[in-house]
């Protein structure tokens, strides 16, 4: 009975083993991602943005915002510190990326 309880432990074990990991940095925000801005109570600084092509995302009142190489979660706290250095008093702000970049085709050598 024994040895069938430890193989089936082994055996179980190896079910639970932690999920892979993401690669570093493909959470980071990159040229062409479409992402849902949304600051509380301010319609004109809410909606859909694009990721420009020299990585920034234009906004009313703030201009060009350097937003690649970023994550989701640190270009939203850029965003409310940006807002709350003189726009806004204490800035609610929510970034969600909605789509991400489409990928450069692979060429193909000759």
């Amino acid at each position: 009975m024994r040895p069938i309880f430890l193989c089936l432990c082994l055996v179980l074990g190896g079910c639970l083993a932690p999920a892979p990991q993401t690669p570093a940095g493909a959470d980071l925000l990159a040229p062409g991602d479409t992402l849902r801005i949304i600051v509380a109570g301010e319609e004109e600084l809410s909606g859909g943005f694009v990721v420009n092509s020299d990585g920034n995302v234009r906004m009313a009142m703030l201009g060009a915002v350097p937003a690649a190489g970023l994550s989701p979660p640190a270009f939203q706290d850029r965003l409310r510190q940006l807002l709350a250095a003189g726009y806004l008093k204490a800035p609610q702000v929510a970034v969600e990326r909605v789509a991400m970049a489409a990928p450069l085709p692979l060429r193909q050598s000759q």
